[in-house]
């Protein structure tokens, strides 16, 4: 059999297997034209917003007392312990001299002696927490030595270390926000500002005052402070706006109907986690853009909106 006659035998299964094939391509291609990206669509809105510094504050208690040894002698009575609570004018402990000590056997012969026996009082003059106990009842102690130490809950601080580069945003009087470790917020203002600047980190601190408050002294918080604010400009969600690697370029995918979404080129201004203020007249507050679902979609993609 030539190869005429091979050729006119298997033309038949040719033709069928290429109609095949362009039909399946056919079939491909449709079914990749009708894919379409599932997304969620949000408003733009108008809303006031503030940009804010953000820096690490710690409590400190401004004024501590040292209660100190009058006398030279024996601890012969003390109550107190660390943490407790103590006003100004208060016993805090008794002494006895060395030589009252010595004459105590002897008192007892004789009476006149006794009042010599009278322990030395030391008082406290502050109304505090005694935060230390340098001695227990007994010790020997000379005059001048470190009895306890008290601190004045009323004369709780923050202080923030504020790089200089902030300070036209940062003044005595400003309001702030302070942002505590249990997610509580306090919002009192600034209170004053130490006169001098650290050398190394070329920074002024701040003075918060917090006399009402009951915080632990050494407690880490953060301070907002707001730098920037504006009325009435119109934003989006921030996971609704991409930008390239270099965050030069910023765009939002915007629905033109019910089933087509384009790329608009945008600027963008204030900003935060939440939400971004948006600069553009191609944007209105009707209008549809893709909250959930753009990320690497092309320009012009064909999606589907979640329903809710």
């Amino acid at each position: 059999m030539n190869a005429f006659f091979r050729y006119k035998l298997w033309l038949p299964f040719i033709c069928l297997y290429g109609g095949l094939a362009c039909k399946k391509m056919e079939v491909s291609q449709k079914e990749s034209t009708d894919i379409k990206t599932i997304v969620s669509i949000v408003h733009p809105s108008i809303q006031n917003m503030a940009e804010y510094i953000q820096l690490n504050g710690v409590t400190v208690f401004q004024r501590k007392e040292i209660i100190r040894s009058t006398n030279t002698g024996f601890i012969s009575s003390m109550k107190f312990k660390q943490g407790d609570f103590v006003t100004a004018g208060q016993l805090f402990c008794t002494m006895i001299t060395k030589e009252q000590d010595a004459l105590r056997g002897i008192a007892a012969l004789d009476s006149s002696l006794g009042k010599f026996q009278h322990p030395i009082i030391v008082t406290i003059n502050v109304t505090g927490v005694i935060t230390e106990i340098s001695t227990v009842q007994g010790d020997y102690v000379s005059e001048g030595d470190v009895l306890a130490k008290v601190s004045e809950p009323a004369s709780l601080v923050i202080q923030v270390s504020v790089p200089y580069e902030y300070n036209q945003f940062v003044r005595a009087g400003k309001m702030c926000e302070i942002l505590l470790p249990d997610h509580k917020t306090i919002r009192t203002a600034i209170t004053g500002v130490l006169p001098s600047v650290d050398a190394n980190s070329q920074s002024q601190t701040y003075i918060i005052s917090l006399p009402f408050r009951s915080l632990p002294e050494n407690l880490n918080v953060i301070i907002r402070i707001s730098r920037n604010e504006k009325i009435n400009l119109t934003g989006l969600p921030t996971a609704a706006v991409q930008t390239d690697e270099m965050q030069k370029e910023f765009w939002i995918m915007k629905m033109m109907n019910d089933s087509l979404a384009i790329k608009i080129p945008i600027r963008i201004g204030l900003q935060n986690d939440s939400f971004t203020e948006i600069l553009s007249d191609k944007i209105a507050v009707t209008d549809s853009i893709i909250l959930f679902g753009a990320y690497g979609l092309p320009d012009s993609s064909r999606v589907i909106i979640k329903k809710e």
